[in-house]
């Protein structure tokens, strides 16, 4: 069986220490490599007819038809284009990591090419009012290496959710849409009347369902068993006196007691163009305010929690906050719906919705619609287009149990 293309410097010793090696590719790459390993090749192997017959780096170079495949010399890539490299290898038979590896002084490429050929499955909701059977609003399946979308649910879809191997869906235009592990539609929960549902999420302790209810100012929770409304956690009294949307929520989320809300203004006053948002805190013994626990946020979305920090989107910014003091990544593009698999987020990028309140802060305003795969470690990131859609609200990455 093959091993990896990627090695440290010992296991390459122990590669090469009883048998000819050389290198691929007359760059830079090989002084470096030399310097590590402290073993000298035979000779360095070029495709380039202008390097062939050079002596490079006190070594000559060679065309790939020198090699001699009877005494299989190990190779060790010393190209950055080591891609094209391994493919022609392997046309001779050389089998990846026993015959031949990259260049350790290359490994941080590492991180560039597993999240290049990354491999995972998400669920992307998207809010777009038209919708049909492949484009718009609804509930979609990408699959990442080989790429593909299937659409599962067509309608005004928001926050969605896995619990207990079965998917909750907001469609704006219905309610609380139940699927099965198929994503086969087999229940349905009735919201309020004007509540305009956004986000959602699931109490396993209380075994509740929250919905955030932008159109009341408020979040219900229900009973998943019984379907029953038990409760309405207004953000203030605005709403009781004006019947607006004064504060606008968006996504609820639950950790222990507490229950975290995302709201455009803490104030209320987002229809006058205050945007003092940021994440409202409540104790869900009563759903009793506790205060702000993140604020100076235009726009939040999508909280979750990661690595014991709660992680959310300033989406107008198009930034990605874990905690109060670690912006993680700076993104363009309105930035709505976020996971995290344990090692890349998956962040949900929007047709910029208010692009003429970015002029004089951003000199690139995203009008693309799709997915960043996010690299925390390295910082970089891989953009999937899905601009069928024009607008996502939620992502969710399928995990083994759903």
């Amino acid at each position: 069986m093959a091993s990896s293309k990627w090695k440290t410097v010992s296991e390459l010793k122990d590669k090469i220490r009883s048998r000819d090696y050389v290198f691929w590719g007359a760059s830079n790459w090989i002084e470096k490599t030399v310097e590590l390993i402290t073993l000298h090749p035979r000779y360095i192997i070029d495709k380039s007819p202008l390097n062939q017959g050079i002596i490079y780096n006190e070594f000559e170079v060679k065309s790939p038809d020198s090699i001699d495949l009877r005494a299989r010399p190990y190779v060790v890539i010393t190209t950055v284009n080591y891609l094209s490299v391994i493919y022609e290898l392997e046309s001779f038979g050389y089998v990846m990591g026993d015959d031949f590896c990259v260049s350790p002084a290359l490994n941080e490429r590492k991180a560039k090419d597993d999240l290049l050929s990354h491999e995972q499955s998400i669920l992307v909701a998207s809010p777009q009012h038209f919708a049909d059977q492949n484009t718009g609003g609804g509930l979609y399946k990408v699959t990442l290496n080989p790429f593909s979308v299937e659409k599962l649910y067509i309608g005004k879809a928001r926050g969605v959710t896995f619990f207990e191997g079965k998917y909750y869906l907001i469609d704006m235009l219905r309610g609380v849409v139940v699927l099965d592990s198929n994503f086969k539609e087999i229940d349905l929960i009735n919201l309020q009347k004007n509540c305009e549902p956004h986000g959602l999420c699931i109490d396993p302790q209380r075994r509740w369902i929250l919905i955030g209810q932008p159109g009341r100012d408020s979040v219900a929770v229900y009973e998943i068993d019984t379907k029953n409304l038990i409760n309405e956690i207004f953000i203030s009294e605005k709403w009781k006196k004006n019947k607006k949307d004064n504060h606008h929520i968006n996504d609820p989320f639950v950790f222990g007691d507490s229950l975290y809300v995302a709201v455009f203004s803490f104030s209320g006053n987002w229809l006058n163009e205050i945007y003092d948002g940021g994440i409202m805190e409540f104790d869900l013994h009563g759903g009793v305010p506790v205060g702000a626990a993140m604020s100076e946020m235009w726009m939040p979305h999508s909280i979750i929690r990661v690595n014991g920090k709660i992680t959310v989107l300033n989406s107008m910014l198009g930034e990605l906050w874990s905690g109060s003091y670690d912006k993680v990544a700076e993104l363009a593009g309105f930035a709505r719906g976020l996971d995290y698999d344990g090692e890349y987020y998956y962040i949900g990028i929007t047709e910029h919705r208010y692009p003429e309140k970015l002029h004089g802060r951003s000199n690139n305003i995203s009008l693309d619609t799709g997915f960043f795969v996010f690299d925390p470690r390295t910082k970089m990131s891989k953009f999937y287009s899905l601009d069928f859609i024009g607008s996502i609200h939620d992502i969710l990455v399928i995990r083994d149990n759903g």
